[in-house]
């Protein structure tokens, strides 16, 4: 059976592009080990994430996620039964990056952007409305 959860969180302190670099790759490691794919979305000192895959992985992702120092008020808003998963990859969007920056870096998206949309088999899902008000609310830093 695959999962998804969305959950939120607010940064302990500012991430920079370089901390953000060293974040994606981290938990790229960690989620394709574990079989776990979806999308990380980091604006004003916030992050939504999206986290899809068998049951057991996610639970796994996100308990740990959850115990993570670099944030706190980690909020579950959403698990659901999903009968494929959604992402492909795990990828992150980041509004402080440059266009250069996001093609060199393996899993960065434009999302924050609004020049990138979900496939439509998505795009009417709870956690598609979740990741897009996300991405068009003016949040404040930490």
């Amino acid at each position: 059976m695959l999962v998804s959860i969305v959950y939120m969180s607010r940064a302990v302190e500012e991430f920079d592009d370089a901390a953000m670099t060293a974040l994606l790759r981290e938990a790229r490691l960690h989620n394709e080990a574990l079989g776990v794919s979806g999308l990380l979305v980091a604006k004003g000192g916030r992050f939504m994430q999206l986290l899809e895959g068998p049951a057991w992985s996610v639970d796994d992702r996100f308990s740990v996620i959850a115990k993570d120092p670099r944030h706190h008020e980690v909020t579950s808003l959403l698990r659901e039964d999903i009968e494929s998963r959604r992402f492909d990859g795990w990828s992150m969007a980041y509004r402080g990056l440059d266009d250069d920056d996001l093609a060199a870096e393996a899993g960065f998206s434009p999302f924050l952007s609004g020049t990138t949309d979900f496939p439509r088999s998505f795009d009417r899902t709870s956690a598609a409305w979740l990741l897009k008000w996300f991405r068009d609310r003016e949040l404040h830093d930490v």
